[in-house]
Formats: structure tokens, C-alpha cells, sequence
């Protein structure tokens, strides 16, 4: 996954960023198997021409996307060998035919010549490709390193896992961690591992917030229901978006763009959530970090390279915090401190460097961009808020600073004159909450 937008905590402790059977038309039902390169060496083991094993591959393949598309288990495990892969695999089919896809599909990747040898064995790069019904924009694919053997005129899947040794990483998706259940609310789909007694607050919780960011923000490009990804542990969602292990540690929830590009292009949008990270705020939180991730969902076509992210992530914020029972001074507590402590001033709108690392420092950046995206809000309307953050992301290529044009056109400012009145604004809440801290703890 790419363009992810990550959340930190709202206190500041960290910061960081069925519904029935697969609907197949009968178009995806007659799968054609991909042609392959005519290459046709005998390797030095006197084994089949490559061209051949590839055309026997692409067979198992095709078979495999049958068989999905007919919810025969019998057929899909068919094209496994018999051991632990088979087994694994059996979860596997049932996830799949639990989820409501529109399609999916498995084949050779284009423009292989050739696969890697282990020993008779022969490992091959594989596309898969799929597309959650009413959801997503088009087709997801991601990528497969799978190893198949030969089994008298066939060639059978044999292991997932043994790319890892040469470097080669298959994608992850939910389904290859356990059993998945799904749960559909009003504007939302969950799918999850741990049963669906555990999914269904996440579907109120992602249903409240599809509706309040429709409400503020309106289509702008999305289908007003989001996709929702619920593991049970930290490790699974860094797997999920090939991440390093521990580096989301605090991350209570992240958007993020499928199939490896940014979350403007993206074919779907995504909603994962760190259980880790997630259980350990206050419940009136919660409400917060989803509301604030379905304003990165909702705002996704105009979420361009333009946007910088003192918008998007102050936007984000700003709507999370709108009819929110989270008190100003857990709101601002860190920039609170800043000022009246250290004797920090606000200087310029936050850059993307201010964004990086962890601790007071971001989440004040966080803070202080949600306080610009206020300002506008209440000096201008929430309409002019929105106008705005649409006229930086649509504004034609070649524009020099699309923000200061943004601030030019949309709210008849400049952004020299508009950096000042948020200076005064961030000091005058800094200052409030500062008096409110006092009168709490004398």
C-alpha cells in the first residue's frame, strides 16, 4: 500500500502518522489464460520447455479463478499439492468466498521468460486481482511469488513463502492471516479477524464517521462507503502495508492507498486499524480517530502532491474534533505547554519535516495545522474550508504556489496576511487552554 495517512494520538502521548457469494459476470467467467513468452530452452535438469510449464501453470491458475468464482472449494484445492501449504490454503478459499468481490482473479504476471528453479520446483511471480463490490474505484492487484511442482501433466501450487529466501516479498492481504469475518454497516464494510461480535463497534464507529465526513466535505470523488481492515495485533497490520516491525508502534489508525500507489490514484481506499495502539485510548476517543480517517477517504481525488499537509492533516483533525466531547485542553495541551513553558511562538504553516518523528514536537505541528484549518473555518465558513482545500488540490499543473493562489481566489487573502492571523489565533487558544490547565491542577 502507498499514500498513507497515519494518526497519532489525540492526547499527544504519541504521534504518528457477506453479503453473499463472489458476483462474477459471465465475461470474468470464461478466464482466458495469459499467453506466454514462446521460449522454449530445455534447462540442463532435461525437464519440460519452459513454455510449456508456463502454459501448464497458467492453467492452475485459470482453474483457481474458476473455482473462486463458483465457490467450489473441492476444485480450488484441487491445484494444491497435499501438505501444510493445502491446509493453509483451504482458510484461504473460505475468506475469499465469504467476501463480497465483484471479481478476483490470479495469473502469471506479464513478461516473464522464466522462473527461478528450486531444485524441481519452479517459482513464479504472480498478479492477483480483485475488487470489493460497490467500494472500490476499479480493480486492486498486488503481487505473489508461488512455487509450483510438477504432478503428472500438471503443475500444482506447493508454497507462498519461499520467494522470502531470494528477497522476493508477496503482498499481504487480510485474508492470508486467519480467519475473516465481515460485517456490513449502514456506510461501511469491516473486514476483520476475531469474529464479528468484535467488528460490528468498528462498523457503528466507521458508519458515524462516513456520514460526518460526507456532511462537511461531500462526494469529492468517493462513494460514501469505506472499506475498514480490522487484524488482532500491531505485527499484522505491518504486514498488511509492508512496514517494518514496531513502526507503528502508537499508530492508532491508518488511510492508505491499495495497490502501491498514492491515495488520490489509489483503486480503493483503505481504513486499517492498530489494535495495539487502539485499545489503549479513552473510549471518547475513538470516535475522534475515525472521524478524522474518513476525512482523508472522503477527500481523496482532491488529496494531491499540492495539498500540503498541514491541510490535509489539519483538515482531518478539524472535522474529527467537530461536535467532539474531547475537552480544548486535551485538544491542546502540547502546544499549551509549548508556549507558556518554553516560550515557543508559531512561525511559519508547518512543512512536511515538522511532521516527522514522534513526541510534544509533532503532535503541537498537528495541533497548530488544525488551528489554521479553524481559522478559515470560522473567519470564512466551513464551506470556504472545503473550497479551499479542493482549489489547492484541482489547481491546474504549473501553478506556481497553489496554496497562496488558493488563499488569493478562494478567501480573498494572501498567504503572508492569512500566517498572520493564525500566529494570533494559535497563541490566543494556547494562552486559553493554558488558564484552563491552571484552574484544573493549581
Amino acid at each position: 500500500m502507498a499514500g498513507i495517512a497515519g494518526l497519532r494520538r489525540p492526547d499527544g502521548a504519541t504521534s504518528r502518522p457477506g453479503r453473499g457469494p463472489v458476483r462474477l459476470g459471465a465475461a470474468l467467467l470464461a478466464v482466458v489464460i495469459v499467453a506466454v513468452a514462446a521460449r522454449c530452452a530445455i534447462d540442463s535438469s532435461g525437464s519440460q520447455p519452459e513454455a510449456k510449464v508456463q502454459a501448464a501453470v497458467a492453467a492452475t491458475l485459470a482453474a483457481r479463478t474458476a473455482a473462486v468464482a463458483a465457490h467450489n472449494k473441492a476444485a480450488y484445492l484441487a491445484t494444491d499439492v497435499d501438505g501444510t501449504f493445502k491446509a493453509a490454503d483451504a482458510q484461504v478459499f473460505d475468506n475469499l468466498t465469504t467476501l463480497p468481490l465483484d471479481s478476483w482473479t490470479v495469473t502469471l504476471a506479464a513478461g516473464q521468460s522464466t522462473a527461478r528453479k528450486l531444485d524441481s520446483a519452479r517459482l513464479y511471480q504472480v498478479t492477483e486481482s480483485y475488487e470489493v463490490s460497490g467500494v472500490d474505484y476499479k480493480p486492486v492487484t498486488d503481487t505473489r511469488y508461488l512455487t509450483f511442482v510438477e504432478r503428472g501433466d500438471r503443475w500444482l501450487l506447493s508454497s507462498g513463502s519461499d520467494g522470502a529466501a531470494a528477497g522476493l516479498h508477496s503482498d499481504t492481504q487480510i485474508w492470508d492471516q486467519g480467519a475473516v469475518s465481515v460485517v456490513h454497516g449502514s456506510r461501511s464494510l469491516v473486514l476483520g479477524l476475531g469474529g464479528e461480535q468484535r467488528l460490528k463497534p468498528f462498523a457503528d464507529l466507521a458508519d458515524h464517521a462516513a456520514t460526518k465526513a460526507a456532511s462537511v466535505w461531500g462526494a469529492a470523488g468517493w462513494k460514501g462507503t469505506v472499506v475498514v481492515v480490522v487484524p488482532v495485533t500491531q505485527a499484522q497490520v505491518e504486514t498488511l502495508l509492508n512496514s517494518a516491525p514496531g513502526s507503528l508502534t502508537g499508530v492508532v489508525a491508518i488511510t492508505a492507498g491499495e495497490g502501491g500507489q498514492a491515495l488520490t490514484a489509489a483503486p480503493a481506499s483503505r481504513v486499517l486499524v492498530n489494535p495495539d495502539a487502539f485499545n489503549g485510548e479513552a473510549p471518547d476517543a475513538w470516535q475522534f480517530f475515525f472521524d478524522h480517517e474518513l476525512t482523508h477517504v472522503a477527500t481523496r481525488a482532491w488529496t494531491t502532491p499540492a495539498v500540503p499537509l498541514w491541510l490535509s492533516e489539519g483538515a482531518a483533525d478539524y472535522t474529527g474534533y467537530l461536535s467532539s466531547s474531547i475537552s480544548i485542553d486535551r485538544r491542546f495541551e502540547e502546544l499549551a505547554s509549548a508556549v507558556s513553558k518554553d516560550g515557543w511562538r508559531p512561525q511559519e504553516l508547518p512543512t512536511t519535516d515538522d511532521f516527522a518523528g514522534s513526541g510534544d514536537s509533532v503532535s503541537r505541528t498537528y495541533q497548530i495545522s488544525n488551528l489554521a484549518c479553524a481559522v478559515i473555518a470560522q473567519k470564512y465558513g466551513q464551506a470556504k474550508l472545503v473550497a479551499f482545500y479542493k482549489a489547492v488540490g484541482t489547481d491546474p499543473a504549473g501553478t506556481a504556489d497553489p496554496v497562496d493562489h488558493a488563499f488569493r481566489t478562494v478567501l480573498d487573502t494572501t498567504t503572508a496576511d492569512f500566517t498572520a492571523k493564525w500566529r494570533a489565533f494559535v497563541l490566543n487558544e494556547a494562552r486559553t487552554v493554558t488558564a484552563i490547565l491552571a484552574k484544573k491542577h493549581p
